[in-house]
């Protein structure tokens, strides 16, 4: 049977651009015998257009700018966009960020009774949001960074009380920010007061993170047919010429240096699979999710799971599934069916 897929990406957030390159990469690698795909690419004013790109590529141009191209259709209201939705079986869900990775399209879509890919409502909320996982994450046995929370009119944790706690340098995180957009690293007292009057207009509360120096890890986590879950070969990052792995280090070519399978004892590894697997089950996560770590002084400290990880040819999670003996074409197809599969047993 061939499915109906839309390929969803864009949206509102601060990773526009990297969800437009991880819906092409999606579209140029899906397995055209078994899917019918679609595009769907959402505005940064939440506007809906879409097309049918048949066995003509979609360029970048395309899909930057969908109104000015005549591949599309729309724009349209959401409310108004049913006509998208119309015989599609799953939803594949190459965004990042607020609105597309945040809960918000995944109740849109339970509501219109799509099936799409990645986890659920609750679990993308709570995922999205680093100050509540952290708080789930300790719940569940796991270690975090020490962190603290500063607030637009709660002064109770000031540029100076921070600076005590956390010492630098420090991070300084919007909690529903991604791809390394909207943080940064403060080296002292004035970068620290200069990124928090940064970030305030794009949050009520900020994270504030001591910083902790070691070996970066991230680790992809897989929902299989058989019910079981599994973890991917952990992929070790080191950033070339860069205090961390910022958005440049993760999307340009030559930036960090990623090593999968991670060359570190077994033990190791054992501890950074668990531990992803871990915090997918406290997040309740469904389909797929990827945590980033930092092992230092033989602790591991979970610093976030991502839901929707990045699909580019940049991206950690296919580079795992790769190094696991997998294919691009192989990970679209296990996600289709997680999402397919859990719609079929809601209405069993």
């Amino acid at each position: 049977m061939t499915l109906t897929v839309n390929v969803v990406m864009g949206g509102p957030s601060p990773e526009h651009e990297v969800s437009l390159n991880s819906g092409l990469e999606v579209l140029a690698h899906i397995d055209k015998t078994a899917y019918k795909a679609r595009a769907v690419v959402i505005s940064k004013n939440k506007e809906f257009f879409f097309c049918d790109p048949g066995e003509a590529p979609l360029t970048p141009a395309d899909v930057a700018d969908p109104a000015a191209s005549p591949r599309f259709a729309g724009p349209l209201h959401p409310a108004d966009s049913g006509k998208i939705w119309k015989g599609v079986d799953v939803a594949f869900l190459a965004l990042h960020g607020t609105f597309g990775e945040d809960g918000v399209l995944q109740g849109f879509l339970e509501t219109i009774d799509i099936a799409y890919t990645g986890s659920g409502v609750y679990s993308s909320a709570v995922a999205m949001d680093k100050i509540t996982s952290k708080t789930l994450y300790l719940a569940g046995g796991l270690t975090v960074p020490p962190w603290s929370i500063y607030r637009k009119g709660h002064p109770a944790a000031t540029i100076d009380s921070l600076a005590s706690k956390h010492g630098y340098p420090c991070f300084v995180k919007a909690p529903q920010s991604g791809s390394s957009r909207l943080m940064g690293r403060a080296d002292n007292r004035e970068s620290l007061a200069a990124l928090i009057d940064e970030f305030s207009p794009y949050a009520d509360r900020l994270l504030v993170e001591t910083a902790i120096t070691g070996i970066e890890f991230s680790c992809g986590v897989l929902d299989l047919a058989d019910d079981t879950i599994t973890a991917l070969p952990p992929i070790e990052i080191r950033p070339r010429g860069q205090a961390y792995f910022d958005y440049s280090a993760k999307y340009t070519d030559g930036k960090s240096e990623e090593i999968v399978p991670a060359e570190r004892p077994e033990p190791v590894l054992e501890q950074v699979r668990e531990t992803a697997v871990a915090a997918h089950r406290i997040l309740g996560c469904r389909g797929v999710s990827r945590t980033d770590m930092i092992m230092a002084d033989d602790r591991l400290y979970v610093l976030e799971t991502n839901t929707l990880p990045g699909m580019t040819a940049n991206s950690l999670l296919p580079k795992e599934f790769v190094a696991a003996g997998g294919t691009y074409a192989g990970l679209l197809d296990l996600l289709i069916a997680a999402a397919h599969r859990t719609k079929t047993s809601r209405l069993a």
